[in-house]
C-alpha cells in the first residue's frame, strides 16, 4: 500500500467518525451510520483498487474512474445543499414559533401586571 492510499483511507475514516459523532439525529441515526459505513467501505476499496473504479465507470459509460467520482461528488453536493436548505427552513420555522410563543407569554405577563392591584397603585 502506498503512502497516499494510507493517508486517504485515514482521512475517510476520520471524516466518517466525525460525521457520526457530530451529526446525531434521533430519527435517522441508524441510517446515517449505515450510510457512513457503506461510504467508508466503498472509499477504502476505491483507494486500494483504483482500477475497479475505472471498471465501474466504464460499465456506466463514463471514460475514467476520476470522472465518475467527479459526477458523484457533484450530485452528492447538490443533495447536501438541498438537505441543508430544508434543515435551515425547519429551524427558521421553529425559531418563528418560539418567538411568537415568547411574545404571547410577555403579553400575558404584562396584562397580569397591569390588572394586578400592585400594578394599579403604581399609576
Amino acid at each position: 500500500m502506498q503512502l497516499i492510499q494510507f493517508l486517504l483511507i485515514l482521512v475517510v475514516l476520520v471524516a466518517a467518525g466525525l460525521a457520526m459523532r457530530f451529526l446525531p439525529g434521533d430519527r435517522s441515526l441508524a441510517l446515517k451510520r449505515i450510510l457512513a459505513l457503506g461510504f467508508v467501505f466503498i472509499a477504502v476499496l476505491a483507494i486500494i483498487f483504483p482500477e475497479a473504479l475505472t471498471a465501474v465507470a466504464t460499465f456506466f459509460g463514463v471514460g475514467r474512474g476520476t470522472d465518475l467520482l467527479l459526477y458523484v461528488f457533484v450530485v452528492m453536493t447538490l443533495l447536501f445543499a438541498v438537505a441543508t436548505i430544508r434543515a435551515k427552513a425547519r429551524s427558521d420555522a421553529r425559531v418563528t414559533d418560539l418567538a411568537r410563543a415568547v411574545a404571547l407569554m410577555d403579553a400575558r405577563i404584562s396584562e397580569q401586571d397591569d390588572s394586578s392591584p400592585a400594578g394599579r397603585n403604581n399609576e
